[in-house]
């Protein structure tokens, strides 16, 4: 992995820790949906040997999360993406 796909897949990652454990009073979960919407059509473009490449890197990523709860999040960011269908 470069450290360009690293950071790359890092921030997706963050991103999505970030929806999905804002305070629905903060960012509504349609709000949420709103801002990944866009970026799942896209990865959606992508190859399926892509897809599966991009959710391994976020697994690698999810490896160096010391929270619990954020790791869960960035668990559940491939399948959140729609790189696992």
């Amino acid at each position: 992995m470069t450290v360009l796909e690293h950071t790359l897949a890092k921030a997706l990652t963050e991103i999505v820790i970030q929806l999905d454990l804002s305070d629905d009073d903060a960012i509504t979960p349609e709000a949420s949906m709103a801002v990944l919407n866009p970026v799942i059509a896209l990865l959606q473009d992508l190859p399926d040997q892509d897809r599966r490449a991009l959710a391994e890197l976020i697994n690698q990523c999810t490896q160096e999360e010391a929270n619990p709860e954020r790791q869960l999040a960035a668990w559940e960011a491939p399948e959140t993406l729609g790189l696992l269908a």
